[in-house]
């Protein structure tokens, strides 16, 4: 367990800072799927920049002590095991909010994280 949050956490701050996908529609991830799809991009749907970058909040939220360990790793867990269904319903819901589509774990920890995200440089 500690390796897997190891690695995540090194994948989390290995990319860009974590925007505030509360306002972030599905229609984001739907273009950023069909961007994909035209260049032949093979990439696994949980490496689709919405999907790390909750990873990433909800890794910050962690650090900053909002969450326990179990909380996070269920929210982290969940979301892997729901990515294709988050997908799915953006794919027909291309208007709602993408964290709306999130497992309700994920949700609620990133409702504990809002307006506390920090970037990689201000830390």
């Amino acid at each position: 367990m500690k390796l897997v949050l190891g690695f995540v956490a090194f994948t989390a701050w290995a990319g860009e800072p974590a925007p505030d996908i509360n306002s972030v529609t599905c229609l984001k991830l739907n273009r950023e799927i069909r961007g994909h799809i035209r260049r032949g991009v093979d990439l696994p749907l949980a490496e689709l920049t919405l999907f790390r970058q909750t990873r990433n909040r909800l890794i910050e939220g962690f650090e900053d002590g909002l969450y326990s360990r179990d909380q996070l790793s269920t929210a982290m867990y969940e979301l892997s095991r729901d990515v294709e269904k988050v997908v799915k319903t953006c794919r027909r819901i291309g208007s709602r909010p993408f964290v709306d589509m999130l497992p309700a774990s994920v949700q609620k920890l990133l409702m504990a994280t809002t307006g506390t995200s920090k970037s990689p440089a201000g830390r």
